[in-house]
């Protein structure tokens, strides 16, 4: 497995409101999968506090390769300078293909985590990241 197999499935399954992430909610999420010991430390992306809580260069670069390689969408937000990713038809069968790799246990973490970021409003999700991972919130510019 690797780092991007790990955001493919995370993208790949079904939260609150749909599949399609926006960027912080794909940060906080594979952050929540690398603390909770879900992905073995090898394929772990690195975090640093940034404004909005842990953020990783790498991740955010990986999301956009993705969309390069037909493997997802960036949905435009009206109104932001950002998208909402989500898998392609071509994203989904490669997920597959991993999710028999990982098996059903860790399939199951992933989905969780993505109820988990999908379930709560984005001050919710910041505030919850913010108390369980303190030294996060540093440089963060988010005051709610």
């Amino acid at each position: 497995m690797t780092k991007r197999d790990w955001l493919i499935l995370l993208l790949a399954y079904k939260g609150e409101g749909g599949s399609a992430l926006d960027p912080v909610r794909i940060q906080k999420g594979m952050f929540l999968l690398s603390k909770e010991g879900v992905i073995p430390a090898g394929e772990q992306y690195s975090f640093e506090p940034y404004h909005y809580g842990p953020y990783s260069s790498e991740l955010r670069k990986d999301a956009d390769r993705l969309v390069r390689q037909d493997l997802a969408d960036s949905l435009p937000v009206s109104g932001y300078t950002w998208g909402r990713y989500r898998l392609t038809q071509e994203g989904i069968k490669y997920a597959r293909e991993v999710i028999e790799q990982i098996g059903p246990q860790a399939a199951r973490k992933v989905y969780e985590a993505k109820l988990a970021v999908t379930g709560k409003s984005f001050a919710d999700l910041l505030r919850d990241i913010y108390a369980r991972f303190p030294e996060y919130a540093q440089n963060s510019v988010f005051t709610g």
